[in-house]
C-alpha cells in the first residue's frame, strides 16, 4: 500500500527513531489502527538503551534540529504518541490507488510557529473548515529537505491544537477533522483486544487489522484478524501476537509451521564456531529469546507470547545499534 505507507513516512519525518492505545478522534470503520506511544517507551528500560545509543544516523541529528530551529518541536520531548487509522476506499477495498490513512500525533505543540513556517516555505495550502491544511509532502520537504519519493497520493497536515497535529489522506481529510471536532468516542477495537491493550501497563507498540474489512485482493494468508502488542514490564520484555483464522485447520497449519521454525533456528544458533566473544554473547541472547517463543491457541485462534529480559534486551539493542553506526555508509565523494 503505498500510499499509506507514504502517510506513515510524512509523520515519521517527525519522531525520532525512540501504555495504552489512545484511539480517540480517530473516523470510526478503520481495517487497521497501529500506535506507538513515546512517552511511555521513553519509560522503559528497552526504550532508555535506544535514547542513549543515539541515533544510527546523522541525518536523524539534522532532521532533530531542522525540527526544533523551524518548528520548535524538540523530537525528543515533545512528540508523545502516534496513532494510525487505515480505511478502506470507496469501493470498500484495500489496495494501492484508493486506502485511505489519519494519522494523529499527540504532543506539546506551537501551531502558530508552524504554521507560519509552512507559510514562509510556500507550502501549497487548502482551507479545511476553520484550519489552514498543508501539502503535507510539501511541508516536510520544505522543513527537512527532498524526501524519497513514493506513490503520488496526496496527504495533508494540520496543526489541530497545541497538543495535536492530524496528517490525513487528501480525499479522507473533511472526514478526519470532523471526527477530531467531535472527538469521536467509537468502539474502534473489539473488546478482546481492547482487554489485551488495557492489560499491557507499559504497553509501547499496538497493532490490531481486521483482514475481513480489508478486502484485498490475492490475500493467501487466511488471516480474519490479527492483534500484536509490544512492552515491558517489571523485568520483562513482553510479546505478544494473535490471530484468528478463516478455519481451524488454517491455524492449526500456522502453530506447526511457527513451532518448526523456532526448532530449525535454534539449531543453528547453536553453532558459534569462529564467532567472536561478542558474537557468541549475541548469538546466545538470540537463542535465548526464540526458547523463549510460547505458541499456542485452538480452534480457530493462534497465539505468540514472548517474556524476556529487559536488561538483556536494553543491552543487544544498544550493542547493535552501536554497530551499525559503525557499519553505516560514507557519504559520497564530491564530484
Amino acid at each position: 500500500m503505498k500510499r499509506l505507507t507514504l502517510i506513515l513516512f510524512l509523520a515519521l519525518a517527525l519522531v525520532p527513531a525512540r501504555g495504552a492505545l489512545n484511539t480517540d478522534g480517530l473516523p470510526a470503520g478503520a481495517v487497521a489502527i497501529a500506535g506507538f506511544d513515546f512517552a511511555t517507551f521513553t519509560t522503559t528500560q528497552l526504550g532508555q538503551a535506544v535514547i542513549k545509543a543515539g541515533p544510527i544516523n546523522t541525518g536523524q541529528n539534522i532532521d532533530s534540529k531542522l525540527a526544533k530551529d523551524k518548528l520548535g518541536i524538540d523530537t525528543q520531548k515533545d512528540i508523545h504518541a502516534v496513532v494510525l487509522g487505515v480505511y478502506a476506499g470507496a469501493d470498500g477495498k484495500v489496495s494501492d490507488k484508493n486506502a485511505q490513512g489519519v494519522i494523529l500525533i499527540r504532543g506539546k505543540f506551537d501551531p502558530a510557529k508552524i504554521n507560519a513556517a509552512a507559510k514562509d516555505a510556500k507550502v501549497p495550502s487548502t482551507s479545511a473548515g476553520k484550519y489552514q491544511a498543508w501539502e503535507a509532502r510539501a511541508f516536510f520537504e520544505a522543513i527537512f529537505g527532498p524526501r524519497p519519493k513514493g506513490d503520488n497520493g496526496e496527504a495533508y497536515l494540520v496543526v489541530t491544537s497545541a497538543d495535536l497535529i492530524a496528517i490525513a489522506s487528501k480525499d479522507f481529510l473533511d472526514q478526519a477533522l470532523t471526527a477530531l471536532e467531535k472527538n469521536t468516542k467509537a468502539e474502534l477495537l473489539p473488546s478482546e483486544v481492547r482487554t489485551k491493550f488495557d492489560a499491557a501497563a507499559k504497553g509501547w507498540f499496538f497493532l490490531y487489522a481486521d483482514a475481513t474489512r480489508a478486502k484485498m485482493k490475492d490475500d493467501s494468508s487466511g488471516i480474519n484478524d490479527l492483534t500484536i502488542v509490544l512492552g515491558e514490564s517489571a523485568t520483562d520484555l513482553q510479546l505478544r501476537i494473535a490471530a484468528n483464522f478463516i478455519t481451524a485447520e488454517k491455524a492449526t497449519s500456522i502453530r506447526k509451521q511457527v513451532k518448526g521454525l523456532q526448532a530449525f533456528a535454534m539449531m543453528g544458533l547453536m553453532n558459534d564456531d569462529d564467532k567472536t566473544p561478542a558474537e557468541k554473547e549475541d548469538l546466545q541472547t538470540l537463542l535465548e529469546i526464540i526458547q523463549k517463543i510460547r505458541v499456542g491457541g485452538e480452534a480457530k485462534r493462534s497465539t505468540l507470547d514472548l517474556d524476556f529480559s529487559a536488561e538483556k534486551s536494553a543491552k543487544a539493542i544498544g550493542r547493535a545499534i552501536e554497530k551499525a553506526q559503525k557499519e553505516k555508509p560514507k557519504a559520497p565523494a564530491a564530484k
